[in-house]
Formats: structure tokens, sequence, C-alpha cells
């Protein structure tokens, strides 16, 4: 069983490998899951709870149209009792494991619509990554089969997955060129040096306004929350280094 595991893992991995596109990617991810019963996936960041613009961070959204439409209605995100847990958790879990004590009368509504949703059990594989937040690769269906053998197989798929589609799509911002202008760079180069507004308005000679509308333009240009998030964007694009 070990051995078969291994093979299934090794062939699911070299079909992530080999795709040239986020589409193909997610093909074989997807092919790969479905042995085990799951029909619906979501890939995305884990921002702060009360961010309304939280699906911005998602990858790949391969949930049923209109569970993903009613979530975000409902506002299900601040609720979420997956997306609370896989921001602390290191280790995957079933959605079954979810402590039933700890769960809010909101979080347990979030689980009930989604089996409603033929979402009843799942898997979220939790993914903390330097320089940025925390993720989740997320699996569902009405009914899954998971033997204890296959689990570090589907660990391990999902992790892959998740910094292969990364780089994919890093690829295509990267060859799409730089976003911001030389002096959009310089600014956010001195943020993330740690500088403030007036601070950057010294240094580079202009006023505070002009600092803070460079900013302003920046965080649209990088579809940033705050000049944090507008850094950790720009890293990953390689507009700038630190």
């Amino acid at each position: 069983m070990e051995d078969e595991t291994f093979l299934e893992l090794a062939a699911a991995i070299s079909k992530v490998d080999a795709a040239r596109s986020s589409e193909a990617a997610l093909q074989a991810f997807q092919s790969a899951l479905e042995r085990y019963g799951f029909r619906h996936f979501l890939i995305t960041g884990l921002p702060v709870p009360h961010d309304k613009q939280w699906h911005r961070e998602i990858l790949c959204d391969a949930w049923p149209r209109e569970w993903y439409l009613r979530y975000l209605k409902q506002g299900h995100f601040l609720h979420d009792p997956c997306a609370a847990w896989s921001r602390h958790m290191a280790r995957p879990f079933l959605w079954r494991q979810l402590p039933e004590r700890r769960m809010t009368a909101r979080g347990r509504r979030v689980m009930e619509e989604a089996a409603e949703f033929g979402m009843k059990d799942g898997i979220c594989v939790p993914i903390h990554t330097p320089l940025c937040g925390p993720a989740v690769v997320t699996a569902a269906s009405d009914r899954i089969e998971v033997p204890p053998a296959s689990f570090c197989l589907i660990e391990t798929l999902c992790v892959h997955t998740f910094r292969i589609l990364g780089g994919l799509e890093e690829k295509d911002r990267v060859e799409q060129g730089p976003l911001l202008t030389p002096r959009e760079r310089e600014i956010l180069q001195w943020s993330a040096g740690g500088k403030v507004a007036d601070d950057i308005a010294c240094i580079l000679g202009i006023t505070r306004n002009t600092v803070e509308s460079h900013q302003r333009n920046i965080r649209d240009k990088l579809d940033a929350i705050n000049v944090a998030h507008a850094i950790v964007k720009a890293l990953r694009r390689q507009e700038i280094q630190i």
C-alpha cells in the first residue's frame, strides 16, 4: 500500500510539474483528488477575518458557483471555522475534526449550509510561507474516502500544487512587465525599509501629500488594502527587493 501511495504521489506531482498553465496544473490536481471522492476545491490566501475583499487572494475557485455566491453574500468568511483553524494549524485536518465545542453558532451555520450545497465533508491543508500570509487548499464533497495511507499524499500534493500555481502566476505577472513607475517602486522600497510617509518625503525632497498620492496609486495598481499588503505583492512580482 505504501509503494502504491508513493507511485500515486509521484505520478500526480509529475503531471502538475509538467503543466504549462495554471489550468493544466489544476486539471491534473483535480484528477488526482477525484479518486478520493473530492469534487470541489478552493485554493486561497487567508487575510484577516474582517477583510471584506478576502476573495482577491483566491488562486483557484472550484466551489459550486451557487455556494460561492451565497458565501460572499452572507459574509461567511468572517465566521468560517475552516479558515480560522487554517490560520493557526500547521497540519491538515478533516472538516469532521473541527471541534464542535469551540465552534460559534455562525460557524456551525457555515458548515451546515456548505453541506446543503453538496459539501458535507472535506479536508483543509494550511500553508504558511515566508513573506506571505497564511493560505489554504481545501477540497470537499458529499462523501469522501481518504485511507490513512493516502493522507500524506493529499497533503503533499496540495502544498506542491499551491507552490506550482504561485510560480505560474508569478511567471505570468513578470512576463507582463512592471506595473509600478520607477518613482512608485522607489517609494515602496523605502516603505519596505520601514520608512513612513514623512521620512520618505524628506529623503526624496517631495511633499508628504505627494508621497501619499503615490502610495494610493500603488495600492490601486497592486490591488492592495494597505502599504504592507502592497509590499508583499510587489515582492512577489519582483518589483522591489529586500
